[in-house]
This record gives C-alpha cells, structure tokens and sequence, in this order.
C-alpha cells in the first residue's frame, strides 16, 4: 500500500512538473533559439467575444546576453501595434530540439476594436526551436484567456511553424 502511494505521488509530481520541458528555466549554458522566423503555418482555434494576440508574417525572437530570457513582438488587434513579451529560456528535452521558452503575462486592453469594454487577458507563449536541415524550426502556441471568471472564462489558440529565413 505504502508503494502504490509513492508511485502515485511520483506520477502527480511528474505530471505538475511537466515533461517538455526542464523543470526550471535555464540558468548556465542556454541553448541559442534566436533568430527571424519566417511564419509559415497559422491556426486559430476558439469563438471568444475578443480579439486575440496575434503573430507577424515573421517574428523575431531575441535573447538576453546570458540568453536565459528570450522577447518577443505579438501585435494587439486592437490597436495594431506590436507589444514586447519577455519569457524564460529552457534547456532542450530531446536531441531534436535547440530549446525551448515560455512567455507568461497579464495584460489589460480593450475587447477589439469597435468595443469600448476593457478586459483582462492571460497570455500563455510556449515555444520549440529545432534544427532541421541547417536551418532553425519554431513550433509555437499562443494561448489568449479571458481571465473574467472561471466558470465564463474564453480562451483562443494559435498554433504557429516557422523557420529562419
């Protein structure tokens, strides 16, 4: 009974962890995922009463000089214009990637750009970057949420590829 028990506290903290990515962002040693990356795939998902974050035709990521962060541009429909987000990098989780980062903030805006009503919007950024035939890959989701309550809250994906052009 006493096994079963640390097998499932083993399987809850793996799953709270989670397993794409190292627990911790990267201290020492980061991976380099900058660069331009042309957008060659683009895939909304989710009907909410407000107008997401959106991606250029291309985004350039950049790192700090230790490259333990990484920002990025997403542009706000609202107004049009392209707002800085800043994230962690993390060490790569399998031999086939580079890296990878996240980008975690809160931000208030309007709800689009007919609408007078402002909102609160959690936007979640998780990033790959693999190298495949010389040239860098990203895999990227935009995750948008509507944080007004639990129970009505809406949130929209865009799943993003790229490459280095």
């Amino acid at each position: 009974m006493a096994r079963s028990t640390g097998i499932s506290v083993l399987l809850l903290a793996l799953a709270a962890a989670g397993c794409d990515n190292a627990q911790a962002p990267c201290t020492q040693g980061c991976p380099d995922i900058s660069g331009v990356y042309s957008i060659a795939d683009s895939v909304p998902v989710g009907d909410c009463p407000f107008s997401p974050y959106l991606l250029s035709p291309s985004v350039e990521i950049q790192q700090s000089n230790e490259r333990r962060k990484v920002l990025l541009h997403v542009v706000d429909p609202t107004t049009q214009l392209e707002v800085p987000l800043s994230g962690d990098v993390y060490l790569a989780s399998n031999s086939d990637m580079l890296g990878s980062f996240r980008v975690e903030t809160r931000t208030t805006r309007l709800a689009n750009r007919t609408s007078e009503q402002t909102l609160t919007l959690d936007v979640l950024i998780n990033g790959t970057v693999a190298l495949r035939d010389g040239r860098r890959v990203l895999s990227a989701t935009l995750t948008t949420t509507d944080v007004r309550s639990t129970s009505q809250a809406c949130t929209t994906t865009l799943t993003v590829t790229g490459q280095t052009q």
